[in-house]
């Protein structure tokens, strides 16, 4: 597996991937419908202003990350793995290895989950605390 940094052509693939991850959730934790035409303006919002990641394995994206480094922590603002890799330990080794660059740069590592998201287990079993409930996320933070 591997991290490079998204291509212009891979703007269909992150919008795609995004909506298949988060829709349900968002659906659960909104209470509204999934509006396509909103979520993509801010999908393509952020493909242009955001440092996305492409995750690949054989030379085929299979998921993307986004991780934002501030002075005082990292901040891991999503990470998607398409649905045929999920339940893999994709997502496990990815944060695994997120966790071990925050530990070499003495910094935590923070995410925000929405509360119907099972990867707050994972995040959970991995060592993250809660650090605030603001419904309908969760703040969480790793420290070594």
């Amino acid at each position: 597996m591997i991290l490079r940094p998204a291509r212009p052509e891979e703007r269909d693939f992150f919008f795609a991937t995004r909506r298949e991850a988060f829709r349900d959730y968002c659906e659960q934790a909104f209470g509204n419908p999934w509006d396509d035409t909103l979520q993509r303006a801010n999908a393509d919002r952020d493909f242009d202003e955001q440092p996305i990641e492409i995750i690949e394995r054989d030379g085929l994206p299979i998921g993307y990350q986004i991780l934002l480094r501030h002075e005082d922590h990292l901040w891991l603002d999503e990470i998607v793995v398409v649905a045929s890799e999920r339940n893999r330990g994709v997502g496990a080794e990815l944060v695994t290895a997120l966790m071990e660059s925050a530990r070499a740069q003495g910094l935590p590592l923070r995410l925000s989950v929405l509360h119907v998201n099972p990867a707050q287990r994972l995040y959970q079993r991995l060592g993250f605390r809660v650090t605030s409930v603001e419904p309908p996320r969760i703040k969480m933070e790793w420290t070594d």
